[in-house]
């Protein structure tokens, strides 16, 4: 039986059709037929239940691909139209009032040809349109992002990664102009659509001159943290890269510390759209980045972005001694990267094996190292050898041997190798911490008969203050086989400032060893080779970076040092003069 009614709603779908064409849709359509759009019921002059539908849709460049519907009434099959633009849902009932004066927006509807579902949370390319311009088609997400979000946190235990990281795109252009700092600083200042505005509180001539037009050569997504890593402050910088390594290898996440352009993207879009400051000012929170400005003398230290205040953000270079080693205010962040583009259901299985192969290449290269860990190296083999197992050993740089045939920036016309020792500080021994105490057990017992020895001195306030202390991750050392030179006879203050100056004036990030880090380096050396460093012919006595609490409330540095026969010393230096006897070596950490 035909209804006329079916043959005037097709005819009006096609009028509209028609002019929605005229409106700017683009030419390019694909008519199928297909049964999954949603239905509406009524029934006919014979109770026949019948259904018809158009779908017309139009997806706009970088937006999720939505459908939408016309629905008219008939039992035949859905007719549907798709453009390669953002989809809206038109609903007609025929049985109220003319066509036109029907069309209601509902809710999109998914299409087969959808890509990964983008999070409502995240600052994508609809968020750059609306708050600072156009940004072109962005890629995929993995199709797993929803569960990736969900999952548990990897940094806050009881959290899940949705409330300890922001997801952001960083495109490659804005408005057809190359993104970079200096555009983000000029963006941020008048954003679209009531967003919060903001600036730059600091942005150096240096960081300016070597970072502020650098681009990316194509749009990428970010998951960044929300804050810095828990005990990432008070680090040095290479402290702090090893922790993230550490964290990635833990997990098999392909971690890393975030770009410049990267950390303040995130931090500065977060605040345009949500009026929330991360890494603000109460208390003082800056993560360092990957990035290492250099000044005119050579030095190079790394750019730290934070300290958003009402002024603005601080996008600085941290050159000082401080920047080089521990400071309180500046930790690391982490993030991760989700690089792979495509346009639809092929490509997205493509992104997916793509996804899982690079974390897989990732973690491989965590795991394996490309070369050989150098000879004189006292690493996992060694450990195992003379003590005990401390599990695999994380990675040294792919340049180590050129590292240590250069130049000796102490002693002249010396290669390092020659004056430093490379040591392995492992996080447990046999499945326990390690730390001074296990230490001084198992250079007594040394396995394989080699050279015994014990602890000669071991002040009990260093025991009780510092004995247990343990690394929460394996790292290596580098250090000095004696004090430097020209640094006997001088006040602890001044000790530490020639350590400073030195890591400035040669770039490379030197400061003074830990109590456990001088004391493994040493006894290490010695179980293996019999020969005592730091020994006591002359006396020699290095200060470490740790300072003894005594009764009285006073603090004095700890040295180590006055290797004899009789064993080494560990103790509290109940002042911070200057001595002949006590000079300060410096070490570099991998």
């Amino acid at each position: 039986m035909v209804y006329p009614s079916l043959s005037l709603n097709r005819l009006i779908a096609t009028v509209v059709l028609f002019g929605l064409c005229l409106q700017g849709c683009r030419p390019d359509f694909q008519i199928t037929s297909e049964g999954s759009a949603r239905k509406k019921s009524r029934k006919t002059s014979d109770d026949e239940q019948v259904t018809d539908q158009f779908v017309i849709s139009n997806v706009y460049d970088g937006g999720p691909l939505i459908a939408a519907s016309v629905n008219d009434q008939s039992s035949l099959a859905t007719s549907t139209v798709r453009v390669a633009s953002p989809t809206r849902h038109l609903a007609v009932r025929p049985d109220v009032g003319p066509f036109w004066q029907q069309v209601l927006l509902t809710e999109p509807e998914e299409t087969d040809s959808k890509p990964a579902a983008r999070p409502a949370a995240v600052f994508g390319v609809r968020a750059w349109r609306q708050y600072f311009g156009e940004v072109g088609e962005e890629p995929l997400l993995p199709s797993d992002v929803d569960e990736i979000l969900g999952s548990p946190c990897p940094f806050w235990p009881g959290k899940i990664v949705r409330d300890t990281h922001l997801l952001v795109l960083i495109p490659a252009t804005v408005d057809d102009m190359s993104f970079n700092l200096n555009l983000l600083g000029e963006l941020v200042r008048i954003p679209k659509e009531r967003g919060y505005p903001t600036g730059c509180s600091h942005y150096p001539s240096d960081v300016q001159g070597q970072f502020g037009v650098q681009s990316p050569t194509r749009s990428y997504w970010v998951l960044m943290t929300r804050d810095v890593l828990e005990g990432s402050r008070s680090k040095s910088y290479v402290a702090q890269k090893t922790l993230v390594a550490a964290h990635a290898k833990r997990t098999g996440l392909p971690y890393e510390l975030p770009g410049i352009l990267e950390a303040a993207t995130v931090i500065l879009s977060h605040y345009v759209r949500s009026g929330e400051r991360l890494y603000a000012d109460d208390p003082w929170t800056y993560t360092r980045c990957q990035e290492l400005v250099a000044w005119n003398n050579g030095s190079k230290c790394p750019v730290t972005v934070g300290g958003f205040s009402s002024g603005g953000l601080d996008v600085r270079s941290d050159c000082s001694a401080v920047g080089i080693s521990s400071s309180h205010y500046r930790g690391i962040s982490s993030l991760r990267k989700f690089t792979e583009t495509g346009t639809n259901s092929t490509s997205r299985v493509t992104t997916q094996v793509a996804t899982f192969s690079s974390s897989l290449d990732r973690l491989a290269l965590l795991h394996a190292s490309p070369f050989q860990v150098p000879t004189m190296a006292f690493g996992a083999r060694e450990w195992r050898r003379y003590f005990g197992e401390v599990g695999e050993e994380p990675l040294l740089p792919s340049d180590i041997d050129e590292i240590l045939d250069s130049p000796c920036p102490f002693w002249l016309g010396k290669m390092l190798r020659d004056t430093h020792l490379l040591v392995l500080i492992p996080a447990t021994v046999d499945g326990a911490p390690f730390n001074l105490n296990l230490l001084g057990e198992l250079v007594q017992r040394p396995q394989g008969g080699n050279y015994s020895t014990k602890y000669r001195v071991y002040d009990s306030d260093v025991r009780e203050q510092f004995g247990a202390q343990s690394p929460g991750y394996s790292y290596w050392v580098m250090m000095t086989r004696d004090v430097l030179e020209g640094s006997r006879s001088k006040s602890y203050v001044a000790q530490k400032t020639l350590v400073a100056a030195h890591a400035k004036r040669t770039g490379l990030p030197y400061e003074l060893p830990g109590i456990l880090e001088a004391a493994t380096v040493i006894l290490s050396h010695y179980v293996r080779s019999g020969e005592r460093l730091y020994a006591d012919a002359p006396w020699t006595y290095m200060r470490c970076k740790e300072l003894a609490v005594w009764n009285n409330g006073s603090k004095c540095p700890i040295t180590v040092g006055c290797f004899s026969c009789g064993g080494l010393d560990v103790r509290s230096d109940g002042s911070s003069r200057s001595s002949l006897y006590r000079g300060v070596s410096s070490l570099r950490e991998f």
